[in-house]
């Protein structure tokens, strides 16, 4: 199995990029262009309903695109893309503006936390308004660079291919910022992008390899579903071997479908799989459970226990099944006697909510290899109140809840002084209600919000002031990213968070 890689063996990896935007908006277009291909017309409807992946290079070095759906109904789809990708493209149609399906890819971008671009589409087609466009993007809270923000955008023709060099630049240019690297040395981990049934060949996935080299022979595990190396392809349909970190590949030969979204691992011991296989289905069978007994339930929490006897195993299980109510479920998908294994980590890895615990149990080191690669925090306890006293923290975190912004004064900056990096000094007066120190703000400019930040030192007669009050004037240090001018607004505000159940 794999092992944990060191600084040295580090090198570059080609960034996953994942397109995303309203349906007809020109995502399958601009691949089109970018790639030399036809994929367009071949798409049923002309519009895209599954993810794929291709392979374009621009000045020597390789870019992995993920092509995502822009209907409505294909919201997962577009969320699993944009978990997958390093960096996202959101495109919006120069002669519609933001739509719906914008607006919902963009608010799945900041979830994520992934860098992204704005290419405005369609720049050469009658009606387009490249003005009116940049605006609704500001309306809808994306601040565009030289309108108050740092979101990079490029006006595209995917036709003429005008703007299309400059967003390829812009990409590699951000790939270069982030530090993309992978672990040549270490054997093939990273995610099932979509599977499907070849009905000549059998059950197929394609996979977006994350870190490593996959091996020449062995197999590739991704939830109980087993696949000898055997029939590896890359995005043309080419048999490969030893694809590495950032290439999409096409893998025939599982034993039953995987889960799109889900963790792969890889080894050149395809036997040590299979028994990692093994005992991910056994877990898997103990948390086959009645469905009728979550069909009503508002929040449902997937959990997996490990402890070091059956009896301590029966006193957590009690333990956190006492938090259970009409509306919050407890689902147990898997428990056992034993450390904490990568066969676990595979089991949680099909659902991003579920909650792996320990007690009195280690995580082994090939399971915290796979957990830290994809940011699954098993949590390991000694004390069985402190156990309890933490779950019932998980069960609040995931409750829903309504959130509402409560205003608490503004300021009118008259005046601004110094900006260094995100921290800015400026001169205003509280026109409503105060101030004060270590409030959140936003920024408003003409009646637009085209930025946050945070207070981080107030002034009041040149002296240090916790809080200052309406009619007042004063000094501001503000710690944000976005450029304030005088005649812009400070509006403080308090975010109160009210559970719905």
């Amino acid at each position: 199995m794999s092992k944990t890689p060191t600084n040295k063996e580090q090198e570059e990896r080609q960034p996953v990029v994942a397109i995303v935007g309203h349906v007809d908006h020109g995502k399958s277009t601009l691949l089109d262009y970018i790639r030399k291909t036809n994929v367009v017309d071949s798409e049923a409807g002309g519009i895209t309903q599954a993810v794929s992946a291709y392979v374009a290079e621009y000045n020597n070095k390789k870019i992995t695109f993920l092509d995502t759906p822009g209907h409505a109904a294909f919201q997962n789809m577009r969320e699993r893309g944009l978990d997958l990708a390093d960096i996202a493209i959101l495109i919006v149609s120069a002669d519609d503006g933001v739509m719906e399906q914008t607006k919902e890819a963009f608010k799945a971008i900041e979830k994520i936390g992934i860098p992204f671009i704005v290419a405005i589409s369609k720049i050469d087609k009658p009606g387009a308004n490249l003005e009116k466009t940049k605006n609704s993007l500001i309306e809808n809270g994306i601040y565009l660079e030289g309108m108050g923000g740092n979101v990079t955008y490029v006006p595209i023709s995917s036709k003429s291919g005008e703007g299309v060099n400059e967003l390829l630049e812009n990409i590699i240019l951000i790939k270069e910022m982030s530090e993309l690297k992978y672990s040549p040395s270490v054997e093939a981990t990273g995610r099932v992008l979509e599977s499907f049934v070849d009905q000549k060949r059998g059950i197929s996935a394609t996979l977006i390899i994350r870190d490593g080299t996959l091996p020449t022979s062995g197999a590739i595990l991704t939830g109980v579903a087993l696949s000898p190396i055997r029939i590896i392809e890359d995005f043309k349909g080419k048999t490969i071997k030893n694809p590495i970190a950032g290439e999409p590949i096409k893998v025939t030969g599982f034993d039953t479908i995987p889960q799109a979204g889900s963790i792969f691992i890889s080894s050149a011991d395809k036997k040590e799989l299979e028994n990692v296989q093994k005992e991910t289905i056994n877990e898997t069978k103990k948390s086959v459970l009645d469905p009728r007994i979550y069909r009503n339930a508002k929040v449902v929490i997937p959990v997996i226990i490990k402890t070091s006897s059956l009896g301590s195993l029966e006193a957590v299980r009690n333990e956190i099944k006492k938090n259970e109510t009409d509306d919050v479920k407890i689902k147990i998908i898997g428990e056992g006697v034993g450390n904490i294994t990568e066969g676990d980590i595979l089991l949680a890895s099909g659902d991003n909510n579920t909650t792996i615990l320990g007690f009195e149990a280690n995580i082994e080191a090939k399971a915290r290899d796979q957990a830290d690669r994809f940011n699954i925090k098993p949590e390991t306890f000694d004390i069985i109140y402190k156990l309890s006293e933490r779950f019932k923290e998980i069960v609040q975190d995931k409750l829903p809840y309504e959130q509402t912004e409560k205003i608490i004064g503004q300021l009118k900056v008259l005046k601004t002084f110094s900006a260094n990096k995100d921290v800015r000094v400026v001169g205003g007066k509280v026109i409503e209600g105060a101030i004060r120190d270590g409030a959140s703000i936003k920024i408003i400019r003409r009646e637009y919000e085209i930025g946050k930040g945070k207070i981080i030192g107030l002034q009041q007669m040149k002296m240090k002031a916790k809080e200052v009050l309406v009619d007042n004037e004063c000094g501001v240090e503000v710690d944000s990213r976005h450029e304030i001018i005088p005649g812009d607004l400070l509006t403080v505000v308090e975010i109160e968070k009210k559970k719905m159940i």
